[in-house]
């Protein structure tokens, strides 16, 4: 089978016999487009990564600051924050310590508002288009990805990619007796 082959190769135009490239150049020209390949796929993967741990990491973070700072509201149907000022730097804290082992200059919070319920339909800050749905944390920031590509020959690459997120978590209609699950990232 191997003299096949090489017998296939010596007469094809492709050969170094018919005036064609070396088998080894076209050889080290399909390795390294190979791994270029797997180099762009290996980035978007990294990228993925960062992007699901950044949005857990938010949501976790808000979640435990609005959970140890809010009392059931029974007039509103929901909960009430109890001081926006610590929930913003408990937030803040919760962030930073999930993801200290992230380069500092990782992500970017630009601002972090507090709505208590008794703000449920009151305009959302701006960048956002839906009324505010009740307690919950408006977030502006920037994810900074940062690429070396290593062997392959291209310059640093730096992205700054922004996110504007809220994070609400759910709370109880007593007008319509039910669960408004619709809250969330």
């Amino acid at each position: 089978m191997l003299k096949t082959i090489c017998r296939k190769y010596k007469s094809s135009s492709l050969s170094d016999e018919c005036g064609g490239p070396q088998i080894y150049i076209l050889a080290a020209i399909s390795i390294f487009f190979l791994l270029a390949l797997y180099t762009t796929f290996a980035y978007a993967h990294k990228i993925q990564v960062m992007a699901t741990r950044l949005h857990d990491s938010i949501n976790t973070a808000a979640i435990t600051a609005l959970g140890d700072n809010t009392v059931p509201d029974s007039a509103n149907g929901g909960i009430q924050v109890i001081d926006t000022t610590v929930t913003k730097r408990e937030f803040t804290a919760n962030l930073q310590n999930d993801l200290k082992d992230w380069a500092s200059s990782s992500f970017t919070l630009q601002s972090a508002q507090v709505f208590s319920e008794a703000d449920k339909g009151s305009s959302p800050p701006a960048g956002f288009s839906e009324a505010v749905p009740g307690t919950s944390i408006y977030l502006t920031m920037t994810m900074n990805v940062a690429l070396l590509p290593g062997f392959i020959p291209m310059s640093y690459t730096h992205w700054s990619i922004p996110l504007q997120v809220m994070v609400s978590p759910n709370s109880y209609e007593s007008s319509t007796g039910t669960w408004n699950l619709v809250r969330g990232t």
